[in-house]
């Protein structure tokens, strides 16, 4: 299992995300981020310039699907320009989907092929109306 990590452009998420769907990766984790590459102190004496970035993390099952992931995010950012971003990938020890307990690869397939609902049930929660709510 890995965790792939990406920074990239704001603007072309919504393409890689799109892509992901596409080839059925899910478990999309997306977090708004400045940074900094290689060029951010390259002139000396300038003030050090933070761009917003995108971060998206991915946890998948196996090399193939890493491959998969890095590619879609490759394919829509890769414009040879400054900032494009980066990938990296991880390592991942052990995975559990805490609703279920299903534990590192059954725990990263879908939901639908699984036919396991994806709601709760009465059983488990209870909805209380407070004067805050």
């Amino acid at each position: 299992m890995f965790l792939v990590v990406s920074v990239f452009n704001k603007e072309n998420l919504e393409n890689v995300v799109e892509d992901l769907r596409k080839h059925n990766i899910e478990g999309i984790t997306i977090v708004d981020v400045y940074g900094m590459g290689n060029i951010g102190f390259s002139e000396h004496g300038q003030k050090a310039d933070f761009y917003p970035k995108v971060k998206v993390e991915i946890v998948v099952s196996n090399a193939k699907t890493r491959d998969l992931a890095m590619e879609c995010i490759r394919s829509n950012c890769q414009d040879m320009g400054h900032g494009a971003g980066k990938i990296w990938w991880l390592n991942v020890g052990g995975v559990e989907r805490i609703r279920t307990g299903e534990k590192d690869e059954d725990a990263l397939t879908t939901q639908i092929d699984k036919k396991i609902k994806n709601v709760m049930n009465d059983s488990c929660f209870h909805m209380t109306d407070t004067p805050c709510s």
